[in-house]
Parts: C-alpha cells; structure tokens; sequence
C-alpha cells in the first residue's frame, strides 16, 4: 500500500515523523510521498526524504500560495533536481472556492509546474477546486504531450474526469 499524498513537512506531522513512520509500517504502508505547498516546506521535505528509505518527496506551490510565492518553469527544475527522491512536481493547480490568490497567479503557476513536468518527464500532482473548465481548458492544451497527472482534491464532474 502507498500513500500518494501527505504532507509530512506540516505540523503536527514534522515532529512527530517518527512515530508516523513506525505507525505506518505497522500498517503495511509501503511508500510515502509527501508533498510539497511551499518554498519552506520543501527545505523540511529534503530533509524528511532522507529520513526513511519508504519515504519520497515532490515540489510545488500550492494554488493558495501562488500569490505569495510565484516560481518560475527553470526554478522549479532546479528545485527538484536537489534529491532523487523528489519524485513529481506539486502541489499545484487552481483553487476558485477559496480566495487566497489571484486566478491569474493560479494558472501562471499551473502551467509553469505542468511545463517543468514536461521537461522532467515526471508526473505533476494537480488540485483542482471548484476551478472545473479552467483546469480542463489547461490540461487540454497539454494533450498532445505525455503529461503525467495523479489528480487531488477534485470537485469537478464525472464528465470531466473522463
């Protein structure tokens, strides 16, 4: 069993990782991947990775930060290529329900993740909230690529996830 998706560099999982850890091996967890949201959170993610063989690492803004926190396509390939256990690109993507960043700082985030995937030829962890046709309107100018999706935090219809 893997989990795709956690956030071990957030509190109160960062100090209690090593009981989160022996937890999970006892329940037959075999891999983490902890996911990135922040610039702070991945110096704690390159740490976190090193702790623990089962244990791997993304990096990505958050849609909620992306108004904080804007990162560009080659930063983003820099920022990666500092372990090999980071492993995708993300958390990344829109979020409309909450308004904690601007829509265009979203989607200029978004496709600066999606295209630093592309180059890296690993998969990009995508949020989509209440931000349906945006996404898909995105992901569909991609289409002709070999872009690697795990979708997270999905709100949209069945139609869309076809």
């Amino acid at each position: 069993m893997i989990d795709s998706h956690c956030h071990l560099d957030q509190e109160p999982l960062f100090s209690n990782i090593n009981e989160i850890l022996l937890r999970s091996k006892s329940e037959g967890i075999e891999k983490l991947l902890t996911i990135c949201t922040t610039i702070n959170g991945y110096e704690n993610i390159l740490k976190i990775v090193k702790l623990d063989k089962m244990i791997y690492g993304t990096f990505g803004i958050h849609p909620h930060e992306t108004s904080k926190e804007n990162i560009q396509k080659e930063q983003i390939k820099i920022e990666f290529r500092k372990d090999n256990k980071i492993i995708g690109i993300g958390e990344t993507g829109l979020d409309f329900y909450y308004n904690n960043s601007k829509k265009d700082d979203q989607i200029k985030s978004f496709e600066s993740h999606i295209e630093a995937s592309l180059d890296l030829n690993v998969p990009i962890i995508v949020h989509s909230r209440e931000a349906e046709n945006e996404t898909y309107n995105i992901l569909k100018k991609y289409e002709k690529e070999n872009l690697k999706i795990l979708m997270h935090c999905y709100t949209g219809s069945s139609k869309f996830a076809e």
